[in-house]
Protein backbone atom coordinates (compact mmCIF):
# COMPACT_ATOMS: atom_id res chain seq x y z
CA UNK A 1 0.00 0.00 0.00
CA UNK A 2 2.77 2.37 1.00
CA UNK A 3 4.72 1.49 -2.14
CA UNK A 4 1.60 2.18 -4.19
CA UNK A 5 1.17 5.59 -2.59
CA UNK A 6 4.83 6.40 -3.07
CA UNK A 7 4.62 5.27 -6.68
CA UNK A 8 1.58 7.46 -7.24
CA UNK A 9 3.33 10.43 -5.64
CA UNK A 10 6.41 9.79 -7.75
CA UNK A 11 4.35 9.61 -10.93
CA UNK A 12 2.50 12.79 -9.99
CA UNK A 13 5.82 14.50 -9.33
CA UNK A 14 7.18 13.43 -12.71
CA UNK A 15 4.01 14.53 -14.49
CA UNK A 16 4.09 17.91 -12.75
CA UNK A 17 7.73 18.46 -13.62
CA UNK A 18 6.99 17.93 -17.30
CA UNK A 19 4.18 20.43 -17.63
CA UNK A 20 6.51 23.32 -18.45
CA UNK A 21 9.71 23.22 -20.41
CA UNK A 22 9.99 23.25 -24.22
CA UNK A 23 7.39 26.01 -24.60
CA UNK A 24 9.37 28.32 -22.31
CA UNK A 25 12.51 27.57 -24.33
CA UNK A 26 10.70 28.63 -27.51
CA UNK A 27 9.41 31.83 -25.87
CA UNK A 28 12.89 32.69 -24.57
CA UNK A 29 14.31 32.03 -28.06
CA UNK A 30 12.01 34.49 -29.84
CA UNK A 31 12.30 37.26 -27.22
CA UNK A 32 15.68 38.34 -28.49
CA UNK A 33 17.16 41.55 -29.96
CA UNK A 34 14.92 41.15 -33.01
CA UNK A 35 11.73 41.21 -30.95
CA UNK A 36 12.89 44.18 -28.86
CA UNK A 37 13.97 46.23 -31.85
CA UNK A 38 11.15 45.29 -34.24
CA UNK A 39 8.37 45.86 -31.69
CA UNK A 40 10.00 49.14 -30.62
CA UNK A 41 10.26 50.34 -34.23
CA UNK A 42 6.62 49.39 -34.79
CA UNK A 43 5.44 51.31 -31.71
CA UNK A 44 7.68 54.32 -32.37
CA UNK A 45 6.60 54.62 -36.01
CA UNK A 46 2.95 53.53 -35.92
CA UNK A 47 1.79 53.80 -32.31
CA UNK A 48 -0.64 51.04 -31.41
CA UNK A 49 -1.74 50.41 -35.00
CA UNK A 50 0.08 47.06 -35.22
CA UNK A 51 -1.11 45.51 -31.97
CA UNK A 52 -3.31 43.27 -34.12
CA UNK A 53 -0.19 41.94 -35.85
CA UNK A 54 1.34 40.85 -32.53
CA UNK A 55 -1.93 39.16 -31.59
CA UNK A 56 -2.05 37.36 -34.94
CA UNK A 57 1.65 36.38 -34.81
CA UNK A 58 1.25 35.02 -31.26
CA UNK A 59 -1.82 33.02 -32.30
CA UNK A 60 0.00 31.74 -35.37
CA UNK A 61 3.02 30.77 -33.26
CA UNK A 62 0.80 28.84 -30.85
CA UNK A 63 -0.93 27.02 -33.72
CA UNK A 64 2.31 26.02 -35.45
CA UNK A 65 4.27 25.19 -32.30
CA UNK A 66 1.38 22.95 -31.20
CA UNK A 67 1.82 21.11 -34.50
CA UNK A 68 5.55 20.79 -33.82
CA UNK A 69 4.83 19.47 -30.32
CA UNK A 70 2.28 17.00 -31.69
CA UNK A 71 4.78 15.67 -34.19
CA UNK A 72 7.51 15.34 -31.54
CA UNK A 73 5.29 13.36 -29.18
CA UNK A 74 3.65 11.06 -31.74
CA UNK A 75 6.79 10.41 -33.78
CA UNK A 76 9.27 10.45 -30.89
CA UNK A 77 11.72 12.46 -33.01
CA UNK A 78 12.12 16.03 -34.19
CA UNK A 79 10.80 17.46 -37.47
CA UNK A 80 14.13 17.10 -39.28
CA UNK A 81 14.53 13.39 -38.43
CA UNK A 82 10.89 12.68 -39.29
CA UNK A 83 11.23 14.33 -42.71
CA UNK A 84 14.33 12.24 -43.40
CA UNK A 85 12.64 8.95 -42.47
CA UNK A 86 9.49 9.86 -44.39
CA UNK A 87 11.15 10.97 -47.63
CA UNK A 88 14.08 8.54 -47.70
CA UNK A 89 14.39 6.93 -51.13
CA UNK A 90 11.95 9.34 -52.81
CA UNK A 91 12.60 12.10 -55.33
CA UNK A 92 11.65 14.62 -52.65
CA UNK A 93 14.48 13.73 -50.27
CA UNK A 94 17.15 15.94 -51.86
CA UNK A 95 14.90 18.99 -52.51
CA UNK A 96 13.65 18.95 -48.91
CA UNK A 97 17.20 18.55 -47.58
CA UNK A 98 18.30 21.56 -49.64
CA UNK A 99 15.24 23.53 -48.54
CA UNK A 100 16.00 22.94 -44.86
CA UNK A 101 19.66 23.83 -45.32
CA UNK A 102 18.77 27.06 -47.14
CA UNK A 103 15.70 28.10 -45.15
CA UNK A 104 16.99 27.11 -41.71
CA UNK A 105 20.75 26.88 -42.13
CA UNK A 106 21.48 29.94 -44.28
CA UNK A 107 18.50 31.83 -42.82
CA UNK A 108 19.74 31.23 -39.28
CA UNK A 109 23.20 32.46 -40.20
CA UNK A 110 21.61 35.77 -41.14
CA UNK A 111 19.45 35.68 -38.02
CA UNK A 112 22.58 34.93 -35.98
CA UNK A 113 24.13 38.15 -37.28
CA UNK A 114 21.28 40.04 -35.63
CA UNK A 115 21.83 38.14 -32.37
CA UNK A 116 25.54 38.96 -32.31
CA UNK A 117 24.85 42.60 -33.19
CA UNK A 118 22.27 42.85 -30.40
CA UNK A 119 24.58 41.35 -27.79
CA UNK A 120 27.44 43.57 -28.97
CA UNK A 121 25.23 46.68 -28.76
CA UNK A 122 24.42 45.85 -25.15
CA UNK A 123 28.07 45.43 -24.18
CA UNK A 124 29.09 48.58 -26.04
CA UNK A 125 26.58 50.60 -24.00
CA UNK A 126 27.95 49.19 -20.73
CA UNK A 127 31.69 48.95 -21.32
CA UNK A 128 32.33 51.08 -24.40
CA UNK A 129 34.40 49.83 -27.28
CA UNK A 130 33.48 49.23 -30.91
CA UNK A 131 30.79 46.94 -32.23
CA UNK A 132 33.13 44.75 -34.37
CA UNK A 133 35.39 44.13 -31.37
CA UNK A 134 32.51 42.93 -29.20
CA UNK A 135 31.03 40.90 -32.05
CA UNK A 136 34.35 39.07 -32.41
CA UNK A 137 34.61 38.45 -28.66
CA UNK A 138 31.02 37.20 -28.37
CA UNK A 139 31.38 34.99 -31.44
CA UNK A 140 34.59 33.51 -30.02
CA UNK A 141 32.93 32.83 -26.66
CA UNK A 142 29.92 31.25 -28.38
CA UNK A 143 32.14 28.94 -30.44
CA UNK A 144 34.12 27.97 -27.33
CA UNK A 145 30.92 27.11 -25.46
CA UNK A 146 29.71 25.04 -28.42
CA UNK A 147 32.94 23.04 -28.51
CA UNK A 148 33.19 22.58 -24.75
CA UNK A 149 29.48 21.86 -24.34
CA UNK A 150 29.18 23.80 -21.05
CA UNK A 151 26.66 26.42 -22.15
CA UNK A 152 23.56 25.13 -20.33
CA UNK A 153 24.22 26.81 -16.97
CA UNK A 154 25.28 30.06 -18.63
CA UNK A 155 22.20 29.98 -20.85
CA UNK A 156 19.95 29.64 -17.78
CA UNK A 157 21.59 32.70 -16.21
CA UNK A 158 21.13 34.69 -19.41
CA UNK A 159 17.50 33.60 -19.73
CA UNK A 160 16.99 35.00 -16.21
CA UNK A 161 18.29 38.37 -17.41
CA UNK A 162 15.95 38.20 -20.42
CA UNK A 163 13.10 37.47 -18.00
CA UNK A 164 14.08 40.54 -15.95
CA UNK A 165 14.02 42.72 -19.08
CA UNK A 166 10.64 41.26 -20.07
CA UNK A 167 9.14 41.90 -16.62
CA UNK A 168 10.44 45.47 -16.70
CA UNK A 169 8.71 46.12 -20.02
CA UNK A 170 5.51 44.63 -18.62
CA UNK A 171 5.68 46.83 -15.51
CA UNK A 172 6.44 49.93 -17.57
CA UNK A 173 3.47 49.28 -19.85
CA UNK A 174 1.21 48.77 -16.82
CA UNK A 175 2.16 52.13 -15.24
CA UNK A 176 0.47 54.20 -17.92
CA UNK A 177 -1.50 51.77 -20.07
CA UNK A 178 -3.35 53.03 -23.13
CA UNK A 179 -7.12 53.26 -22.90
CA UNK A 180 -9.26 50.26 -23.77
CA UNK A 181 -10.55 52.11 -26.82
CA UNK A 182 -6.99 52.66 -28.08
CA UNK A 183 -6.13 49.00 -27.53
CA UNK A 184 -9.33 47.93 -29.28
CA UNK A 185 -8.51 50.18 -32.24
CA UNK A 186 -5.01 48.71 -32.42
CA UNK A 187 -6.41 45.19 -32.51
CA UNK A 188 -8.42 45.91 -35.65
CA UNK A 189 -6.37 44.61 -38.62
CA UNK A 190 -5.30 47.21 -41.15
CA UNK A 191 -3.03 46.46 -44.08
CA UNK A 192 -1.16 49.38 -45.61
CA UNK A 193 1.68 49.09 -48.10
CA UNK A 194 4.11 51.25 -46.10
CA UNK A 195 3.64 49.06 -43.00
CA UNK A 196 4.04 45.72 -44.78
CA UNK A 197 7.75 45.31 -44.03
CA UNK A 198 7.17 45.92 -40.33
CA UNK A 199 4.19 43.54 -40.30
CA UNK A 200 6.23 40.71 -41.82
CA UNK A 201 9.14 41.47 -39.48
CA UNK A 202 6.81 41.25 -36.44
CA UNK A 203 5.55 37.90 -37.71
CA UNK A 204 9.11 36.76 -38.43
CA UNK A 205 10.33 37.62 -34.94
CA UNK A 206 7.50 35.62 -33.32
CA UNK A 207 7.00 32.65 -35.67
CA UNK A 208 10.62 31.62 -36.15
CA UNK A 209 11.27 28.69 -38.55
CA UNK A 210 14.05 27.16 -36.49
CA UNK A 211 11.81 27.06 -33.40
CA UNK A 212 9.64 24.45 -35.14
CA UNK A 213 12.66 22.12 -35.32
CA UNK A 214 13.88 23.05 -31.84
CA UNK A 215 10.45 22.59 -30.26
CA UNK A 216 9.67 19.23 -31.87
CA UNK A 217 13.07 17.84 -30.83
CA UNK A 218 12.76 19.19 -27.26
CA UNK A 219 9.22 17.84 -26.87
CA UNK A 220 10.27 14.41 -28.16
CA UNK A 221 12.95 14.27 -25.43
CA UNK A 222 10.85 15.80 -22.66
CA UNK A 223 7.91 13.39 -23.01
CA UNK A 224 9.80 10.35 -24.36
CA UNK A 225 8.84 8.11 -21.41
CA UNK A 226 5.35 9.53 -20.96
CA UNK A 227 1.90 8.40 -22.05
CA UNK A 228 1.27 10.10 -25.39
CA UNK A 229 -2.17 11.41 -24.47
CA UNK A 230 -0.79 12.89 -21.25
CA UNK A 231 2.18 14.30 -23.16
CA UNK A 232 -0.05 15.96 -25.74
CA UNK A 233 -2.17 17.55 -23.01
CA UNK A 234 0.81 18.86 -21.04
CA UNK A 235 2.60 20.08 -24.18
CA UNK A 236 -0.57 21.92 -25.20
CA UNK A 237 -0.74 23.92 -21.98
CA UNK A 238 3.02 24.44 -21.92
CA UNK A 239 2.96 25.88 -25.44
CA UNK A 240 -0.13 28.06 -25.01
CA UNK A 241 1.06 29.53 -21.70
CA UNK A 242 4.65 30.23 -22.76
CA UNK A 243 3.94 31.75 -26.17
CA UNK A 244 1.01 33.81 -24.87
CA UNK A 245 3.38 35.24 -22.26
CA UNK A 246 5.92 35.98 -24.98
CA UNK A 247 3.26 37.73 -27.06
CA UNK A 248 2.25 39.82 -24.04
CA UNK A 249 5.88 40.91 -23.58
CA UNK A 250 6.11 41.86 -27.27
CA UNK A 251 2.90 43.90 -26.98
CA UNK A 252 4.29 45.64 -23.88
CA UNK A 253 7.44 46.61 -25.80
CA UNK A 254 5.31 48.09 -28.57
CA UNK A 255 3.16 50.01 -26.04
CA UNK A 256 6.16 51.48 -24.23
CA UNK A 257 7.69 52.54 -27.56
CA UNK A 258 4.42 54.18 -28.55
CA UNK A 259 4.39 56.13 -25.29
CA UNK A 260 8.08 57.09 -25.35
CA UNK A 261 8.41 57.99 -29.04
CA UNK A 262 5.20 58.04 -31.09
CA UNK A 263 3.07 60.09 -28.69
CA UNK A 264 5.89 62.55 -27.96
CA UNK A 265 6.86 62.70 -31.66
CA UNK A 266 10.41 61.57 -30.92
CA UNK A 267 12.44 59.49 -33.36
CA UNK A 268 13.91 56.09 -32.50
CA UNK A 269 17.37 56.40 -34.06
CA UNK A 270 19.41 53.56 -32.55
CA UNK A 271 19.06 50.48 -30.36
CA UNK A 272 20.25 52.26 -27.22
CA UNK A 273 17.38 54.76 -27.50
CA UNK A 274 14.98 51.98 -26.51
CA UNK A 275 16.22 52.36 -22.92
CA UNK A 276 14.06 55.50 -22.74
CA UNK A 277 11.01 53.23 -22.74
CA UNK A 278 12.04 51.86 -19.33
CA UNK A 279 12.72 55.16 -17.55
CA UNK A 280 9.29 55.31 -15.84
CA UNK A 281 10.27 52.19 -13.85
CA UNK A 282 14.07 52.24 -13.67
CA UNK A 283 14.94 55.92 -14.01
CA UNK A 284 18.59 56.60 -14.84
CA UNK A 285 19.38 52.93 -14.29
CA UNK A 286 17.31 52.10 -17.39
CA UNK A 287 20.30 52.51 -19.74
CA UNK A 288 22.36 49.88 -17.94
CA UNK A 289 19.44 47.53 -17.28
CA UNK A 290 18.39 47.63 -20.92
CA UNK A 291 21.97 47.13 -22.11
CA UNK A 292 22.40 44.10 -19.85
CA UNK A 293 19.06 42.67 -20.94
CA UNK A 294 19.82 43.26 -24.63
CA UNK A 295 23.20 41.55 -24.25
CA UNK A 296 21.54 38.59 -22.50
CA UNK A 297 18.81 38.35 -25.13
CA UNK A 298 21.35 38.47 -27.95
CA UNK A 299 23.80 36.06 -26.38
CA UNK A 300 21.09 33.56 -25.41
CA UNK A 301 19.73 33.60 -28.96
CA UNK A 302 23.28 33.37 -30.37
CA UNK A 303 23.55 30.01 -28.57
CA UNK A 304 20.01 28.79 -29.30
CA UNK A 305 19.96 29.58 -33.04
CA UNK A 306 23.05 27.49 -33.99
CA UNK A 307 21.81 24.60 -31.84
CA UNK A 308 18.43 24.65 -33.59
CA UNK A 309 20.18 24.75 -36.97
CA UNK A 310 22.17 21.66 -36.02
CA UNK A 311 19.02 19.83 -34.91
CA UNK A 312 17.35 20.63 -38.24
CA UNK A 313 20.23 19.88 -40.61
CA UNK A 314 21.51 16.79 -38.75
CA UNK A 315 17.97 15.44 -38.50
CA UNK A 316 17.28 15.80 -42.22
CA UNK A 317 20.73 14.59 -43.27
CA UNK A 318 20.61 11.55 -40.96
CA UNK A 319 23.65 12.59 -38.93
CA UNK A 320 24.11 12.20 -35.18
CA UNK A 321 21.85 14.77 -33.44
CA UNK A 322 23.56 14.49 -30.06
CA UNK A 323 24.94 17.88 -29.02
CA UNK A 324 28.44 16.47 -28.47
CA UNK A 325 28.70 14.82 -31.89
CA UNK A 326 31.19 16.18 -34.41
CA UNK A 327 28.60 16.93 -37.10
CA UNK A 328 26.30 18.71 -34.64
CA UNK A 329 29.08 20.94 -33.33
CA UNK A 330 30.50 21.59 -36.81
CA UNK A 331 27.18 22.92 -38.11
CA UNK A 332 26.59 25.08 -35.03
CA UNK A 333 30.08 26.60 -35.23
CA UNK A 334 29.71 27.18 -38.99
CA UNK A 335 26.54 29.22 -38.42
CA UNK A 336 28.39 31.43 -35.92
CA UNK A 337 31.40 31.90 -38.22
CA UNK A 338 29.26 32.77 -41.27
CA UNK A 339 27.32 35.34 -39.25
CA UNK A 340 30.53 36.86 -37.88
CA UNK A 341 32.08 37.06 -41.35
CA UNK A 342 28.93 38.75 -42.65
CA UNK A 343 29.06 41.38 -39.92
CA UNK A 344 32.79 42.10 -40.12
CA UNK A 345 32.91 41.90 -43.92
CA UNK A 346 29.87 43.96 -44.87
CA UNK A 347 29.45 46.16 -41.83
CA UNK A 348 26.17 48.02 -41.45
CA UNK A 349 24.06 49.29 -38.59
CA UNK A 350 22.90 46.80 -35.94
CA UNK A 351 19.34 48.06 -36.28
CA UNK A 352 19.24 47.33 -40.01
CA UNK A 353 20.78 43.87 -39.68
CA UNK A 354 18.40 42.80 -36.91
CA UNK A 355 15.33 44.13 -38.72
CA UNK A 356 16.28 42.49 -42.05
CA UNK A 357 16.85 39.18 -40.23
CA UNK A 358 13.28 39.27 -38.93
CA UNK A 359 11.99 40.12 -42.40
CA UNK A 360 13.91 37.16 -43.87
CA UNK A 361 12.40 34.89 -41.21
CA UNK A 362 8.91 36.04 -42.16
CA UNK A 363 9.56 35.27 -45.83
CA UNK A 364 11.01 31.79 -45.19
CA UNK A 365 8.56 30.61 -42.52
CA UNK A 366 5.65 29.48 -44.79
CA UNK A 367 7.87 26.95 -46.56
CA UNK A 368 8.73 25.19 -43.31
CA UNK A 369 5.15 25.55 -42.00
CA UNK A 370 3.73 23.74 -45.04
CA UNK A 371 6.23 20.89 -44.59
CA UNK A 372 5.26 20.64 -40.91
CA UNK A 373 1.53 20.57 -41.68
CA UNK A 374 1.88 17.84 -44.32
CA UNK A 375 4.09 15.79 -41.96
CA UNK A 376 1.56 16.01 -39.11
CA UNK A 377 -1.33 15.06 -41.40
CA UNK A 378 0.61 12.02 -42.57
CA UNK A 379 1.53 11.09 -39.01
CA UNK A 380 -2.10 11.40 -37.91
CA UNK A 381 -3.22 9.11 -40.73
CA UNK A 382 -0.66 6.53 -39.61
CA UNK A 383 -2.22 6.57 -36.13
CA UNK A 384 -5.80 6.57 -37.44
CA UNK A 385 -8.28 5.14 -34.92
CA UNK A 386 -6.15 6.07 -31.91
CA UNK A 387 -7.28 8.81 -29.54
CA UNK A 388 -3.94 10.62 -29.83
CA UNK A 389 -4.31 10.89 -33.62
CA UNK A 390 -7.52 12.92 -33.63
CA UNK A 391 -7.03 15.95 -35.82
CA UNK A 392 -10.27 17.89 -36.10
CA UNK A 393 -11.05 19.48 -39.51
CA UNK A 394 -11.39 22.83 -37.73
CA UNK A 395 -7.77 22.53 -36.57
CA UNK A 396 -6.70 21.94 -40.17
CA UNK A 397 -8.69 24.97 -41.32
CA UNK A 398 -7.10 27.22 -38.69
CA UNK A 399 -3.56 26.08 -39.53
CA UNK A 400 -4.17 26.41 -43.25
CA UNK A 401 -5.68 29.87 -42.75
CA UNK A 402 -2.65 31.09 -40.78
CA UNK A 403 -0.20 29.77 -43.35
CA UNK A 404 -2.17 31.11 -46.32
CA UNK A 405 -2.46 34.59 -44.80
CA UNK A 406 1.27 34.73 -44.11
CA UNK A 407 1.96 33.49 -47.64
CA UNK A 408 -0.28 36.22 -49.04
CA UNK A 409 1.59 38.88 -47.06
CA UNK A 410 4.92 37.51 -48.26
CA UNK A 411 3.77 37.49 -51.89
CA UNK A 412 2.67 41.10 -51.54
CA UNK A 413 6.07 42.03 -50.11
CA UNK A 414 7.91 40.20 -52.88
CA UNK A 415 5.77 42.05 -55.42
CA UNK A 416 6.80 45.33 -53.76
CA UNK A 417 10.46 44.36 -53.95
CA UNK A 418 10.02 43.45 -57.61
CA UNK A 419 8.66 46.91 -58.30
Amino acid sequence: MEDSVMGTQSTASIEKSKRLGPGLLVAAAFIGPGTVLTASKAGASHGLDLLWCIAFASFGAIVLQLLAARLGILAGVGLGAYLRDWLRGTVWALPVLLLVIVAVGAGNAFYQAGNLFGAASGLSAIAGGTGPLWVSIIAGLTVALMLIGSYRVLQNVLISLVAFLSVTFLLTASLSPPSLSEIAAGLIPSLEAEKLGTIIALIGTTIVPYNLFLHSSSVAKNWADCDKQLGLRQARWDTIFAISLGGLVTASILMTASSAFFESEQELKKVQDIAAQLQPVLGNFSVYAFAAGLFAAGFTSSITAPLATSYAVCGVAGWDIREKSGAFRCIAVTVVLIATAFILGLGGAPEETIFIAQLANGLLMPLIAVLLLVAVLRLSSEHEGKKTARFHPLQLSVVAGVVLLICALNCWKLWQLRG
